[in-house]
């Protein structure tokens, strides 16, 4: 299903607490998407962390959402990201089409293959294997491959939700004739496929299992076939402008070499406060990201990854992403206080947005 070419300013709701005893509830975080939708956001991103972000486990983010949409008309719901290679994609597309449907069509799935520690990844996939008794399944083994179980498990959505009585051949996934009946949504859910990242100049943040001194210093956007191959559109973080650009470009290229016939929506993900200053809004983004991903947190991932400040130089900054054709924007608050500034962004910064 296409995506809307409206712009889409959308708040992330938290969905994990840090390790230093905040407290967030899954009540404070369907009541941030309640909130978030009368303050005028176009929409809500809630973020998956299956085996939990370092010690704290979040909540699942497709009930969660579920019951933002049952009190809310209007904003859209979107996962940032979902990571569906640690979960069976039949009961992931049932449950998302039920989600689709109850919401009437507000659902985006925004996907992606995570981030974090090689420690935290392998768990996730150790968990993943705990599912299966009694094989020779190998969490070792799916986490180096975890690449194809990501794409078998988007392939394996989309069809259930195109098609019914699906028989499947994958390396991973193989049955036969599985229908979603009557939880196959009306048409196929949007889907955002996450790609790219910039490795620092050390080590360090979410880029723990993935640095490489080669790749010091510079954004790489990964796999843009899959955005092609399995997705609505791409997301990403990290990037600047210019470089989002030249890399859309080759999105339309492999779109046009494959034949797709389509567009592919635009999304940038960024954290977010409104301070006084620029230096400011550095700096609690800075010490939000150490609180949520671990330090240490290095200052160039910061430079890339914070839109922070005075409400005027976030919202130029983000007008840059809108004038190269951007349109779907995931403003993950980079401050503890979820409420305040999802309010002072709706106030100041959304007014300023172009449109």
């Amino acid at each position: 299903m296409p995506l809307s070419e409206d712009i889409m300013i959308g708040v992330s709701i938290n969905n994990v607490q840090g390790i230093t005893g905040k407290t967030y509830t899954i009540h404070d975080l369907v009541k941030a998407g309640v909130e978030a939708e009368a303050m005028g956001f176009d929409g809500v991103w809630v973020h998956d962390a299956m085996m939990g972000r370092r010690t704290t486990a979040s909540f699942c983010p497709i009930n969660a959402l579920t019951a933002v949409a049952a009190q809310t008309k209007r904003i859209n719901l979107c996962t940032g990201i979902l990571t569906p290679q640690v979960r069976n994609p039949v009961m992931t597309a049932q449950q998302w089409g039920t989600l689709f449907e109850i919401s009437e069509g507000r659902a985006i799935m925004g996907v992606g293959m995570g981030a974090g520690t090689p420690t935290l990844i392998k768990r996730e996939f150790e968990g993943l294997a705990s599912l299966k008794h009694n094989t020779d399944l190998s969490p070792a083994e799916l986490y180096k491959k975890r690449g194809k179980v990501f794409d078998e498990n988007l392939d394996v959505m989309r069809r259930l939700w195109s098609e019914d009585k699906v028989t499947y051949r994958g390396e991973y996934f193989s049955f036969n004739e599985v229908t979603l009946g009557s939880a196959r949504p009306s048409e196929v859910p949007p889907v955002l496929v996450g790609s790219g990242i910039y490795f620092p100049t050390q080590p360090g943040g979410p880029v723990h299992h993935g640095w490489k001194e080669h790749n010091a210093g510079k954004y790489l956007p990964g796999k843009l076939s899959r955005v092609v191959d399995y997705g609505d559109g791409w997301i990403t973080p990290h990037v600047m402008p210019e470089e989002y650009k030249t890399h859309y470009a080759t999105i339309e290229k492999l779109a046009e070499e494959k034949g797709t016939g389509r567009k592919y929506a635009r999304a940038f993900n960024c954290f977010s406060c409104v301070k006084d200053s620029p230096r400011e809004g550095w700096e609690s983004v800075h010490s939000h990201l150490e609180d949520f991903h671990g330090p240490p947190i290095r200052d160039d991932v910061v430079d890339r990854w914070a839109v922070a400040g005075p409400p005027e130089n976030i919202a130029a900054r983000l007008n840059e992403f809108v004038d190269i054709g951007v349109t779907h924007f995931q403003l993950v608050i980079g401050d503890p206080d979820q409420f305040g500034q999802m309010k002072k962004i709706a106030d100041q910064v959304l007014p300023l947005i172009k449109r």
